[in-house]
């Protein structure tokens, strides 16, 4: 594929790349790893993954009315299925409601700073 074909889809590879990124490490086992410095740590990265998750997509599809809604099911999906699984099939690993709200309120936030500062993007 011509350098020029990727330069034109480099949003699109960005949201995909961002996303397989965002899906394993959610996924691995956490072994070994930090503990949260404070409480609601967990929750602050998770609110920021999903924001900037939503920010990808909407730059790579310029969205209408309707694909905004329909990417903010899917970041919200997105949440509670890997949430899901890793209370149910990840080694040391839990789901949170709380992670999936978090991940929730980072997909509003990067819905209403895409539409609110469109000419940034």
């Amino acid at each position: 594929m011509p350098i020029k074909n990727i330069l034109k889809h480099k949003y699109k590879i960005l949201a995909v790349s961002y996303t397989l990124w965002l899906t394993v490490i959610s996924l691995l086992p956490l072994r070994g790893l930090n503990v949260p410095s404070f409480k609601f740590e967990d929750k602050i990265v998770h609110f920021f993954l999903y924001f900037f998750l939503t920010l990808v997509w909407l730059k790579a599809y310029p969205p209408f009315k309707q694909k905004v809604f329909h990417l903010f099911i899917i970041v919200v999906l997105w949440g509670i299925v890997i949430e899901f699984l890793q209370q149910n099939f990840i080694p040391n690993r839990s789901g949170d409601v709380y992670d999936a709200l978090a991940n929730t309120l980072g997909g509003i936030a990067g819905i209403f700073i895409f539409i609110r500062y469109k000419k940034w993007f």
